[in-house]
């Protein structure tokens, strides 16, 4: 158990012991200079007293234990205020210390978790569009990884359809080989664009395409080795870019991959009377006016993504058994997820509560709306690189003199795009807003590595590396905090619960605030008395270690210098 928990259980048996029974401990207001606080609300009907005097006596009464991490209680209006003891504080730190980069990871639970991110489309670029699904995915995944769980993260990448009918019919138009080879994605894309130019002037191309596909599903075998072509130097391209944001995957099971289940799937939903036919189609009625039917199957006998997600959840429910599938998508997809989920319980596959859509609001760039379509796309790979030169510019104004220069902006400019996004509320939609976003002021990225790498060198100038105990907290500025830094991992189980990494990005900008303040106010390597300099460097390494750690679920570098 930790602290701060301890401190709570530990609050509990001193005020039970003083004679209050319903106890309900609380963080208090900003305005209340208190450590916990206890109302005193459900036991004035028994009492037959007010909360007022019931506060006031129990304080007054009240025998702390010498060994208790509970310092000190006092009174105020009908709430009893707890303040931490001299043992809290020491006990907070040394954990911290002792446990390292461990710091609030917990052992394996035997639970697991499917992961469904990013799922960028071959033959086409990775936009911003695709980026919140990846780094939001990956934190998550980061996230209940330290909190024991088995996580499987799953590119389901999308590699089917009828849009490669029309990308192998415009490359045997227009195509050239050496082009693509020397620059994969925007090649294609330019293809893919083209086609939809020419079939503005010409419909007949529409059924060309379909047919190219077609030839595709029957396994043509040109066709099929243009496709796996394509996504062959599709992956590697992503590959390239996911490395960069330092993500990675489990598994890259495309939509393809599905394909020799789609029929099982629509034969074992008529069957189980799940599913119906309709007009030539074939359907999954909810029986309920506010939600519409899901197709599975068109007229013409082609499946959807919807059979393909059926087909999908099937399969990782038989290979991993796991206790939660969790889908980093969009939420202009929640219609689609709330039918997916239905369906799946109903044929069986999932409970509708091992199922979540993490779903988040949209990115945006002042460059305007992005239409892959009509070939207005903001790569991704180009958002990262202005990002780069943004970063070095600033970090060659502020130290010119720095080592690994380039690697530390590339670290930097990563780190203030997850951040700007991790930062916020996923419903949110977010716009780009390079200067706010690249600061090394204000609740961004690279303030919190600004932090981390202060620590470091307040450690490189002390000639310490392995940190002493801490003994004594003798400042407001120290006991707040270590108080601080005692609620960690509150925040990573209420960042875990919620699906919502915004909570640890809250809980880093205030550690980071309070840590600075801390360094502003209390000497460290020039405090002459002993115990009270070891402690502030006990306490600079416990600060350090917890925004490294923090950083980390967010899948930010903590660098050592900036």
């Amino acid at each position: 158990m930790y602290a701060f928990e301890q401190l709570k259980k530990e609050t509990v048996k001193v005020l039970t012991a003083g004679g209050l029974k319903d106890i309900i401990v609380e963080i208090p207001p900003e305005n209340i200079n208190a450590d916990l606080a206890v109302p005193c609300f459900s036991d004035a009907k028994q009492l037959k007293k007010s909360p007022v005097e019931i506060a006031k006596e129990i304080a007054e009464n009240i025998k702390i234990p010498k060994d208790s991490i509970v310092g000190r209680v006092a009174a105020q209006g009908p709430y009893i205020n707890i303040y931490a003891g001299a043992k809290f504080f020491k006990n907070a730190i040394n954990e911290v210390i002792k446990e390292g980069s461990k710091y609030a990871h917990k052992k394996p639970v035997k639970k697991t978790m499917v992961v469904d991110m990013s799922a960028p489309n071959i033959a086409k670029p990775m936009s911003v569009g695709h980026l919140r699904s990846t780094i939001l995915g990956d934190s998550i995944a980061r996230i209940y990884t330290s909190l024991g769980w088995k996580v499987i993260r799953d590119n389901h990448i999308g590699d089917w359809g009828t849009q490669f009918g029309k990308l192998i019919y415009a490359y045997k138009k227009w195509g050239d080989k050496k082009k693509v080879e020397k620059n994969p994605i925007p090649e294609l894309l330019k293809l893919y664009v083209e086609f939809h130019k020419k079939c503005e002037k010409d419909k007949e191309l529409d059924d060309a395409a379909r047919n190219e596909f077609k030839k595709l599903e029957d396994r043509d075998k040109e066709n099929t080795n243009l496709w796996k072509w394509f996504v062959d130097v599709s992956l590697n391209e992503f590959r390239k870019t996911y490395s960069e944001l330092d993500v990675c995957f489990d598994l890259w099971l495309g939509e393809s991959f599905y394909n020799e289940m789609n029929a099982e799937i629509i034969t074992e939903a008529l069957k189980k009377g799940v599913a119906k036919k309709d007009g030539g189609a074939i359907i999954i009625d909810f029986n309920d006016k506010k939600m519409p039917p899901f197709l599975i199957q068109k007229k013409d006998g082609a499946t959807l993504y919807s059979t393909r997600d059926l087909s999908t959840i099937k399969y990782r429910v038989q290979k991993f058994k796991p206790d939660k599938i969790v889908y980093a998508v969009g939420g202009e997809q929640a219609q689609h997820f709330i039918q997916l989920f239905r369906a799946a319980d109903m044929l069986g596959y999932a409970k509708k509560e091992q199922m979540v859509h993490v779903s988040f609001g949209l990115v945006s760039l002042p460059e305007g709306k992005m239409s892959t379509r009509n070939g207005r796309v903001v790569y991704l790979q180009d958002v990262l690189n202005k990002s780069y030169d943004i970063a070095e510019k600033i970090i060659d104004e502020k130290n010119p003199d720095l080592k690994n220069k380039k690697n530390v902006a590339m670290a930097v400019g990563v780190g203030a795009i997850k951040f700007n996004d991790l930062s916020q509320n996923r419903i949110k939609n977010i716009l780009f807003d390079w200067n706010r976003m690249l600061s090394f002021e204000g609740d961004t990225g690279p303030y919190l590595q600004y932090t981390h790498a202060r620590g470091c060198s307040i450690l490189r100038k002390a000639k310490i590396k392995k940190a002493p105990k801490f003994e004594i907290a003798t400042t407001k500025e120290e006991k707040e905090l270590i108080l601080h830094l005692s609620k960690y991992a509150n925040a990573v189980t209420l960042a875990a619960v919620t699906y919502e990494p915004h909570h640890i990005a809250t809980y880093l900008l205030t550690l980071s605030h309070k840590f600075n303040l801390f360094y502003q106010k209390c000497p460290v390597i020039v405090e002459e008395n002993k115990d009270i300099k070891d402690s502030r460097i006990a306490l600079v390494f416990a600060s350090k270690q917890v925004i490294s750690n923090g950083l980390k679920l967010l899948g930010i570098d903590a660098v050592e210098e900036m």
